[in-house]
């Protein structure tokens, strides 16, 4: 064990270790060894180097298991999954969700690898570099040149990394001798997983969007009807107006960090339109001078609903109220999205 290096005798923790499988395998050795000679337990998917969806339930189950969670970033992003992210990509964003302390190992200069170690796509790359960045800004990060070096860093890097982010660990069974306290334990634990379930429920139900789908500062155009005043004159009118997808998210977004009938949706939306409906009726009627009563047709909040859902922004919930309304909420990547668009920007 190197200098410095204060693991617990009595207590282990359990570590999972994920990376893509062919292009690090010497340093994923390496770090494994780095880990055992400090007493830890290492585990993760290199017994089972085939990626595939059958496994998920197993790795799920083993990173419910760990006290830490590592990742190991070379010059490749993966193999995608099922639902569009890396395998690896993915085992960060489950072990995200449970709370698992992650760190980080990057390769400093990935572009340098052997070609058959990089990313052979534009499209690889993109992935790549965004995987990176996502874990640079969300966890303990340090960078790694060589399996040696790597060894290196973790020895220095895992006992801070324990100090500040305490777990519960393993202990051998002999080593508990209250009863009360073993089964308080066992409640407590088959409590935390029923909570964590709940959980994983609420959160998982998004799935990455088709690059198809329009998004972002992409337009769409919905239509309401209005009341329009012209020299004292009222007529309804149906009118059309353009917003990007960003405006309509930004509009809806903020009503429902908490669930809200669908309702609470559409009068936002409506608010909105209204702020501008003179400037849109205008472009046909230029002598009107009042605008009153919008109300989006239920073509154009289908609409709304149903694209904001395909993106992964929003999603329906089981809660009905007395009149049986449908209730709907953010995902946890749309509130990530919300912060983005909201966000004031210096």
């Amino acid at each position: 064990m190197g200098a410095g290096v204060s693991v617990s005798k009595e207590k282990k923790y359990q570590v999972f270790v994920s990376s893509t499988y062919v292009d690090l395998q010497d340093a994923r050795q390496e770090l494994m060894l780095a880990l055992l000679s400090m007493g830890f337990i290492p585990t993760g998917m290199e017994l089972y180097p085939t990626e595939t969806n059958n496994q998920w339930p197993m790795i799920q189950q083993m990173i419910n298991e760990c006290d830490y969670y590592l990742v190991l970033v070379g010059g490749r992003y993966g193999t995608l999954s099922p639902m569009g992210l890396s395998y690896t990509h993915r085992e960060y964003i489950y072990a995200a969700t449970k709370r698992k302390p992650v760190l980080a190992f990057l390769h400093d200069h990935p572009e340098s690898l052997p070609e058959d170690a990089r990313e052979h796509t534009r499209d690889g790359d993109v992935r790549l570099n965004d995987f990176r960045k996502l874990l640079q800004d969300k966890t303990v990060f340090r960078y790694w040149s060589t399996p040696k070096d790597l060894g290196q860093t973790t020895r220095k890097a895992m006992p801070q990394f324990i100090k500040e982010h305490p777990a519960t660990g393993w202990v051998r069974a002999g080593q508990v001798s209250d009863l009360n306290q073993v089964r308080e334990i066992q409640d407590m634990r088959a409590r935390i997983e029923e909570l964590e379930k709940e959980k994983e429920e609420l959160t998982s139900g998004w799935r990455p969007p088709l690059e198809t789908l329009a998004r972002g500062s992409d337009v769409v155009k919905l239509q309401y009807s209005c009341n329009v005043y012209i020299k004292g004159d009222c007529k309804v009118s149906m009118v059309d107006t353009q917003m990007t997808w960003d405006q309509v998210f930004a509009t809806v977004a903020p009503q429902m960090m908490n669930e809200v009938p669908e309702q609470i949706m559409r009068q936002a939306l409506e608010e909105y339109i209204a702020s501008r409906a003179l400037e849109d009726v205008q472009a046909n009627l230029p002598k009107a001078h009042a605008v009153r009563n919008v109300v989006l047709s239920t073509q154009s909040f289908n609409q709304v609903k149903i694209q904001l859902r395909a993106l992964g922004l929003i999603k329906k919930t089981t809660r009905k109220d007395a009149a049986g309304a449908t209730h709907w909420q953010l995902t946890a990547l749309g509130d990530q999205t919300m912060t983005q668009v909201l966000s004031a920007r210096k």
